[in-house]
């Protein structure tokens, strides 16, 4: 391959890669950051080959409080966390550290999340904050994947608190109220 197409298959991935997150509802700005493009670029891709959806504007989430708030948002956010390491998103991977948002780490983004959204009948997170996991996971700072003590599972938890820690169903009256006794 000549140095000119290698350049050319790049800028091929990049709005490959561009489509698949405006698909998802993406910001603009979480695009230009994975994909390297223009604002007017994407604004442009979106506009002639997506399908009209709603764009969000402003900033991306940025409260890991978020993935705790409810049972139900806690349980989904440790399957999607254990989707991203085993999709191959880890601490150690081809763009962690400062070069985090690079087309390798979007295309495996993209793959645990859609993923994600076939496993779970209804998705509870956007992808807006499946990205802001993962860049929580990877700096390690605010949320970290452990097991269930009881039952062995993934398990998202907030970084400080310590102790042993149980998932929803392991929790101690989990079942009666879910029961309605």
């Amino acid at each position: 391959m000549r140095a000119g197409e290698a350049r050319y298959q790049r800028e091929t991935d990049s709005i490959d890669l561009a489509l698949r997150f405006i698909w998802l509802e993406a910001r603009t700005s979480t695009i230009r950051a994975f994909t390297g493009l223009s604002h007017d670029r994407i604004r442009k891709l979106s506009h002639h080959y997506a399908h009209p959806s709603y764009r969000h504007r402003g900033k991306s989430p940025q409260q890991a409080g978020y993935f705790t708030r409810s049972p139900k948002v806690r349980h989904q956010a440790s399957l999607l966390a254990g989707l991203l390491y085993s999709c191959g998103l880890s601490l150690d991977g081809p763009c962690s550290g400062p070069a985090f948002a690079c087309l390798v780490t979007g295309q495996l983004l993209l793959d645990a999340y859609e993923y994600y959204r076939q496993v779970v009948s209804v998705p509870v997170i956007s992808f807006e904050h499946a990205v802001f996991l993962a860049r929580c996971l990877q700096r390690g700072d605010q949320l970290r994947l452990v097991c269930c003590a009881e039952c062995n599972i993934p398990l998202l938890v907030e970084r400080l608190p310590e102790g042993p820690r149980r998932c929803n169903y392991c929790e101690p009256g989990f079942r009666r109220r879910r029961s309605g006794c």
